[in-house]
C-alpha cells in the first residue's frame, strides 16, 4: 500500500481534531424543565397535626442533558421534609436540592417556594352533639315535634385550636316532605371544619318525629258530678278547655268531658278542687284549663229539709 502524503494526513487529522470538538461541545449541551413535585411529610410527631394552608406541592427546575429531559418521568420526583422531633408552633423548613429526590443524571437547579412555613399543634379529643338535618315539610295539618339521633353524641380529634371551636357535628338531610308520621334512616355524618375528624362510625340513625298539629276548644256548661258525699257544690258546671289532635277535638263532644269533685272529707262551706276525666278513644287529649278550678261545697237541699 502506498504510504500517505504529508497533506492528506494533515486534512484526516483536522477531521478528526474536528469531530472530537464535535462531541464534546455536544456533550456539554444541557437542557431545563420546571415540573411540579410532591412535598413529602415524614416522621410527623404522633401528638402533632399540621394547620393552615399546607403546601402539597414546589415547582422544582431540573437540569440535564437533552436526550434525559425528554425522557423524565415527572412521578419519580419527590420532595421531603423531615419532621422528626419537631414541637408544637411555627417551624420554617429550607428546601435545598438535597430534599428533592431526582432520577440519576438530572440535577436540581431551583426550587419555589424554596421556605415553607408549617404550623404544627396538639391534637385534640372532643365529644360534640350530633346535629340531624332536616329538609322539607311534612304534610298539611302536621308538625315537627323534635329530631333526635342514635347515638346522640360523636368523638373528633383534630388539632387543638379548631377541636375547641367545634360545637356539634351534622348529618346527611333527611327528607320529611309529605310526611304524616315519625320518619327515620342511618345516615353519615360531617363536620365543618376539613382538619377534624370523626373518631369512630361516621354513621347515625336519624328520627324526626311528626306529629299532628294541636289545637284547643272550649267546652262550656259541664256539669259537676258529686262524688263520695249527699252535698252539693256551687256553681254546678265549669268551663273545660282541652288541647290535642285537631282530629281527635273535632270528634269530642260534651258526652266525652266529665267534670267531678270528691266530696268524701268535704265539709260545707269549703272549696274542693274540680277534676276531669276524659271517655275511652281521646287519651291523645289533655285537659288544659278548668274554669272555675275549685267549687264551694254547699249542704244539699234535702239534708236542709231533714234538718
Amino acid at each position: 500500500m502506498k504510504p500517505l502524503g504529508g497533506d492528506t494526513a494533515l486534512r484526516l487529522a483536522s477531521l478528526g481534531l474536528a469531530a472530537g470538538l464535535w462531541f464534546v461541545i455536544v456533550g456539554r449541551q444541557t437542557a431545563e424543565r420546571g415540573v411540579g413535585v410532591p412535598v413529602e411529610l415524614r416522621n410527623v410527631p404522633r401528638d402533632l397535626e399540621l394547620t393552615g394552608d399546607p403546601v402539597n406541592s414546589v415547582d422544582v427546575r431540573v437540569r440535564a442533558s437533552p436526550g434525559l429531559i425528554n425522557s423524565l418521568e415527572t412521578g419519580k420526583l419527590l420532595a421531603t421534609i423531615d419532621l422528626a422531633g419537631a414541637a408544637e408552633g411555627e417551624r420554617i423548613v429550607q428546601l435545598t436540592p438535597a430534599a428533592v429526590q431526582v432520577p440519576f443524571g438530572f440535577r436540581v437547579v431551583k426550587i419555589t417556594p424554596s421556605l415553607l412555613t408549617l404550623n404544627l399543634e396538639r391534637t385534640e379529643r372532643k365529644t360534640v352533639p350530633v346535629r340531624p338535618r332536616v329538609t322539607g315539610r311534612p304534610a298539611s295539618g302536621f308538625e315537627i315535634k323534635g329530631v333526635a339521633s342514635d347515638p346522640p353524641e360523636v368523638r373528633v380529634a383534630g388539632p387543638r385550636s379548631r377541636v375547641q371551636e367545634m360545637e356539634s357535628a351534622f348529618t346527611e338531610p333527611l327528607s320529611v316532605e309529605g310526611a304524616q308520621s315519625n320518619v327515620s334512616d342511618v345516615v353519615n355524618m360531617g363536620l365543618d371544619d376539613p382538619l377534624l375528624r370523626v373518631l369512630g362510625s361516621p354513621r347515625v340513625r336519624a328520627t324526626v318525629r311528626i306529629r299532628e298539629l294541636e289545637g284547643e276548644r272550649t267546652l262550656d256548661a259541664v256539669a259537676v258530678e258529686v262524688r263520695g258525699g249527699e252535698l252539693s257544690v256551687r256553681p254546678a258546671s265549669v268551663r273545660v278547655i282541652v288541647a290535642g289532635p285537631a282530629s281527635l277535638l273535632r270528634t269530642m263532644t260534651t258526652d266525652d268531658v266529665h267534670a267531678f269533685v270528691d266530696l268524701a272529707a268535704a265539709t260545707p262551706g269549703a272549696a274542693a278542687s274540680v277534676g276531669v276525666d276524659l271517655s275511652a278513644g281521646h287519651a291523645g287529649l289533655r285537659v288544659k284549663e278548668i274554669v272555675p278550678a275549685a267549687v264551694t261545697v254547699r249542704t244539699s237541699r234535702a239534708t236542709r229539709k231533714g234538718t
